[in-house]
């Protein structure tokens, strides 16, 4: 009774705030984004802690009643994704970067990207770090050993934490939708198999794996295991955590009124283009009856010569038209509408990338003659933004680490990360700079002005690769004096003194009693 009673307060726990998806498909969550117009703040966000997945990802998407506005979605989050790359792993143990690296670059690549692009979008994003399945008859030693990424969509996640540590899991539910056979058929009498899908909710601890079937109300004790590592692998990814809302922030809030008004304004401009680049005919006739004779002569009664009533003509194939003497026949030229259309819609597409935080070449935008100054000037700030998301994801990148470590019977440590240079000029720039550092810090060293320990420290922050400071002097001296021992001069070659007996002795006669 008291197992009964858990279940059930963990089950309205876990569905209590997110009722409003159904059976949890994402066609419900995609109808109740659209149906959710009240205002528009309610639009943007479920709760004030949580942003409407199904609107942020139907921008991303194009989708919705304003797709024609959501097309700034994806270049948004992709540039950003694009730019940003991957990090580089550096500890003090060599062996611990080249797998930590290896990880990175040969079997999380795509995974990082995804996490980069969902937290980005809907503003956060779970993580889950396995050891691949031993019964993976397709499972390599070298996969399980780098373990793999999974992303989960944070809806489907409910996460506990420490209240003393909040870096600390004690429970994690997963929510799966699992297909259960519930009869094999018949292949003889041509019966198929009779299947069902389940909700199940899988119960993370630091102890163990458990399973619930919500759709059979029973324990999966088949599929129960023992959580052997002592920690919930889960990690969760926020993009700008934001303390008053207690929760991440989608890139896609303060751009959203304009791609909205985008939508409205391009939308009306097609209405307008479409209603001047259809001709409009004027007509001024002495009487219309001769002429629907002689033009449409299928609105004609043969038998009686007489318009029929509620007849209908039609214009297609009318190339030429027959007029009476006295008729006029003019084309009515409307004025266009178009050329203020343009410049509102420039200047919304200025909106969308000042709110954005996006160069407007992102969007393959960028004035003739200008082109290299203007792109340079956009530039510099969105480099500040990725170097500042760059930081955002370093805390989540270094925990997910040391679960990797742990999970490999290693000992977790605080790994530092560093990132490739964005721009090949910014490369150029970044080793000017490092050159004329390294030249006046001889100088000063030379002179007595500065110890060896400040100009290591004042290197160290151009070169990420480089080790503690005591490790790195170590491995300086022991480095010298290698090359120190392979740059010595040979030694002189020693001359041994021949001791062969003079070629007269040699060949004196030995006596016979001598020989034995």
């Amino acid at each position: 009774m008291k197992i009964w009673r858990w279940v059930s307060e963990q089950y309205s726990d876990f569905t209590r705030g997110i009722s409003s998806f159904g059976l949890w498909s994402f066609n419900s969550m995609r109808s109740w984004g659209r149906a959710f117009t009240t205002t528009f703040w309610s639009e943007r966000r479920q709760t004030p802690s949580q942003v409407n997945y199904a609107l942020t990802r139907s921008i991303y998407r194009s989708e919705g009643d304003s797709c024609l506005g959501y097309g700034f979605g994806k270049p948004i989050v992709d540039l950003q994704v694009g730019f940003m790359g991957l990090p580089i792993v550096n500890t003090e143990n060599e062996d611990t970067n080249d797998f930590l690296n290896e990880c990175i670059n040969d079997h999380w690549a795509d995974e990082i990207q995804q996490m980069f692009r969902d937290s980005i979008r809907d503003s956060k994003t779970v993580v889950r770090v396995r050891r691949p399945d031993i019964l993976d008859p397709l499972m390599t030693i070298d996969e399980a050993e780098h373990c793999v990424l999974e992303i989960i969509p944070p809806e489907f996640v409910q996460i506990e934490r420490d209240p003393r540590n909040k870096n600390i899991i004690t429970r994690a539910i997963v929510n799966h939708t699992m297909v259960f056979i519930k009869s094999q058929g018949s292949p003889s009498t041509g019966r198929d198999p009779v299947t069902e899908e389940h909700s199940v909710l899988e119960i993370i601890t630091p102890d163990d794996y458990t399973f619930y079937d919500q759709t059979a109300n029973a324990w999966l004790t088949n599929m129960q295991a023992a959580n052997r590592y002592g920690f919930v692998p889960l990690e969760e990814i926020y993009n700008e955590w934001d303390a008053g809302l207690q929760s991440g922030q989608s890139d896609y809030e303060s751009a959203l009124p304009f791609m909205r008004a985008f939508h409205d304004v391009l939308t009306q401009g097609l209405q307008a283009h479409k209603y001047h680049s259809t001709p409009k005919v004027v007509l001024n006739l002495n009487d219309v009856a001769p002429f629907i004779k002689n033009n449409f002569p299928e609105a004609v009664d043969p038998e009686t010569g007489q318009i029929m009533p509620h007849a209908e003509i039609s214009w297609r194939g009318r190339e030429i038209i027959f007029l009476q003497q006295g008729d006029e026949m003019k084309f009515l030229e409307a004025r266009s509408v178009l050329g203020d259309t343009n410049t509102l819609l420039e200047f919304l597409i200025d909106c969308v990338c000042i709110a954005a935080q996006t160069p407007e070449w992102a969007f393959m935008r960028v004035a003739g003659g200008t082109a290299n100054s203007d792109r340079n000037a956009q530039t510099v700030p969105f480099l500040k933004k990725i170097d500042k998301k760059r930081k955002v994801y370093q805390k989540p990148i270094q925990n997910i680490m040391k679960m990797v470590l742990v999970m490999s019977g290693l000992i977790p440590v605080r790994v530092k990360l560093s990132w490739e240079m964005v721009r090949p000029d910014d490369l150029v720039v970044h080793m000017q700079a490092f050159q004329q550092l390294v030249i006046g810090l001889e100088v000063a060293l030379q002179s007595g002005e500065i110890s060896d320990e400040t100009y290591q420290r004042m290197i160290k922050q151009f070169l990420p690769a480089m080790k503690s400071i005591s490790q790195e002097s170590k491995d300086a001296k022991k480095d010298q004096k290698e090359r120190q021992a392979a740059q010595a001069p040979p030694l002189p070659p020693v001359q041994v003194q021949n001791q062969l007996p003079p070629a007269e002795i040699r060949n004196r006669p030995v006596p016979v009693g001598a020989r034995h």
